[in-house]
């Protein structure tokens, strides 16, 4: 009998019917379906996942669930609105995050544009068929804008990671009045830890909290083969969300399944989206290797708690 490595006890546990997405599961042939936005729609998860086919173009599919767990996916692709910049240096979008706000749904994407690096969109939608693009895109280098699901102080507010010349970069928040004009941006500053040398950036739209802005965030650092991504917790103040008011040294979730370690990135476990469900459990949906979707889970309590006794 060959004997088995236990796997480190991390806060986030993966849920035995890993990975719940696959290429295989897709109505196109395809090789890979990436970290998908998610939200409670319609009394169903919703998730929005890029699909890479075979020619490596992009497809926009919608997937829901009743459970969380078994979705089913749109035989057709949506269509994602194009901008005036996109169409014209449009090489590929991705890591769309779903935000419920005043009644509607915000779809924030990056956008990598041939010749000027990455930008970050926004479009917005009431059926998750029509989309309608809101603004143009930001200057470059920004990405993994997630926006608040609610105004503070009388304005938007975003997650974001302006990103430097060699790749890097650091969460950022920053404030619009109307969505489209941002600025008035701080930086939020988290503990150096050796999980998160290369780079951190936003994950999950922030949940709120009586105790502040619950944040799953990415991390990334090398190690002697390879570049790993991690994922992180953090808590914002409310009225203040550059101010970190918590924020654990250890990471809640590496890549160590072969789903998460083997495919068209290895060693990735990559979020755009997490649904607190009805029982209180907070669902993480995640990217595997930039291959397939996953799911983590851990209830909201023990997740607020840990962020405020592990700071």
């Amino acid at each position: 009998m060959t004997a088995t490595l236990a796997s480190p006890k991390t806060l986030l546990q993966r849920h035995p019917a890993n990975p719940l997405l696959a290429p295989t599961s897709m109505p196109i042939p395809c090789s890979a379906v990436f970290n998908s936005g998610a939200v409670s729609f319609d009394g169903k998860v919703l998730l929005l996942m890029r699909v890479e086919d075979l020619a490596r173009d992009n497809h926009f599919h919608i997937a829901t669930s009743e459970d969380g767990v078994h979705f089913e996916v749109s035989e057709e692709p949506i269509e994602y609105p194009l901008r005036e910049t996109e169409e014209k240096f449009l090489d590929n979008r991705f890591d769309m995050r779903i935000t419920p706000l005043e009644g509607t749904y915000y779809v924030s994407h990056a956008s990598w544009l041939g010749g000027f690096g990455c930008c970050s969109g926004l479009a917005r939608t009431d059926d998750f068929r029509t989309l309608t693009a809101v603004g143009e895109l930001s200057v470059p280098s920004n990405r993994n804008a997630a926006l608040f699901p609610e105004k503070i102080n009388g304005r938007y507010a975003r997650l974001e990671r302006p990103q430097d010349i060699d790749g890097s970069g650091r969460i950022w928040v920053s404030y619009s009045p109307d969505l489209i004009y941002w600025g008035d941006a701080q930086p939020i500053l988290l503990p150096k830890t050796p999980w998160s040398r290369n780079k951190s950036g936003p994950g999950a739209v922030p949940i709120k909290t009586d105790k502040g802005w619950l944040c799953i965030y990415h991390a990334v650092a090398d190690n002697c083969a390879t570049s790993n991504y991690y994922l992180g917790v953090m808590l914002l103040d409310l009225d203040q969300p550059h101010k970190v008011l918590a924020a654990p040294r250890q990471f809640i979730l590496q890549p160590e399944m072969p789903y998460e370690c083997m495919g068209q990135v290895p060693n990735v476990v990559f979020t755009n989206g997490a649904v607190v469900m009805p029982d209180g459990m907070v669902n993480v949906y995640y990217g595997g290797a930039d291959t397939c979707v996953c799911l983590a889970q851990v209830p909201l309590d023990e997740l607020l708690e840990f962020c405020l006794t592990q700071a």
